[in-house]
């Protein structure tokens, strides 16, 4: 349910800040049995909302540890299932295999029940115009999963090209690549396995002449979705600029205004909500605060979707 929610609004807050959100060959997707999606990671938050968006499924997520330090990291990591991560910075003295083991127990288990597991094998987001060299931890994951005798594992790469990450407006491509069967794949070596998916993802990532010749077609719908999509752009036009606003001003690299204006647009837009909602029960009663509730919830759906070309 959580994961439901967290795709729908997810979807919204996506196609309300970028003028264009595509897939390309969302198909080679498995839609059950085990998968390990291996993302490029270069936007922060925003590439995990891009993950839950583009899968069909429920996905596992793994995030670093250090999320869980604080109350609201501790009940988001719960609340939709984070497997936590610890980096070689959070814990320089410990080894790879033992600073990681309930880790990747908990990968185990999630493919063992035929899960979906995003993994970021740069191991952080950056701003560099080419792939990280990758960790070793999903290829490890995957071997050690095949070990344990679990079968039909696929690695699905899929990489994110934004035409400018930090700018509303612009236009982001999402491709899917080749999957690894790992029942197909002969070796054990986890550098092996790694090189390959990297491989994978550098022709499918930050590609530089992804938006040369694009042009997004128009749209056309009818009167109700425009009128929809109007009444939400006006009714949250203030609390997003405000949130803009706000995003810019604590923005400490280009990888922090689209997460932040997502976030603090969130929080202004409920608050508007209950401003607005209990303004109009003092005025009109229940019946009509709800109705009214409904037309904003609608109006930002359409306004986020109005118009966006179907991937």
């Amino acid at each position: 349910m959580i994961q439901r929610f967290a795709h729908w609004l997810g979807g919204i807050a996506l196609n309300w800040f970028y003028s264009d959100v595509r897939v390309v060959h969302g198909e080679r997707i498995p839609a059950s049995g085990p998968i390990l999606v291996a993302m490029n990671h270069q936007n922060a938050l925003i590439d995990a909302l891009l993950a839950l968006w583009i899968v069909p499924r429920e996905l596992r997520i793994t995030a670093k540890a250090t999320l869980g330090d604080t109350i609201a990291g501790t009940l988001l990591m719960r609340s939709i299932g984070i497997i936590p991560l610890r980096r070689v910075v959070d814990n320089p003295d410990a080894p790879s295999p033992i600073r990681n083991r309930h880790a990747f127990e908990a990968m185990i288990d999630e493919l063992r029940r035929g899960g979906a597991i995003l993994v970021f094998p740069e191991g952080k987001s950056h701003n560099e115009p080419t792939i990280a060299k990758l960790k070793t931890g999903l290829a490890r994951a995957a071997l050690r999963a095949r070990q344990d005798n679990i079968n039909g594992i696929t690695i699905v790469p899929i990489g994110i090209t934004f035409e400018d990450k930090a700018t509303p407006g612009t236009r982001v491509i999402t491709q899917v690549g080749e999957p690894i069967e790992m029942d197909d794949w002969s070796g054990n070596d986890a550098r092996e396995l790694t090189e390959s998916i990297a491989e994978r993802l550098r022709h499918i990532s930050m590609l530089t002449v992804a938006f040369a010749d694009e042009h997004s077609p128009s749209v056309r719908r009818n009167w109700l979705v425009r009128l929809a999509a109007w009444w939400g752009t006006v009714m949250h036009r203030l609390p997003i600029r405000v949130a803009r606003r706000q995003a810019l001003r604590v923005s400490a690299d280009p990888g922090e205004p689209a997460m932040y204006t997502m976030t603090f647009g969130f929080g202004a837009i409920i608050l508007s909500y209950m401003v607005e909602i209990t303004i109009v029960w003092l005025i009109a009663g229940w019946m009509v605060s709800f109705l009214f509730l409904i037309s904003l919830i609608t109006g930002a759906y359409w306004a986020a979707y109005a118009n966006h070309p179907e991937s």
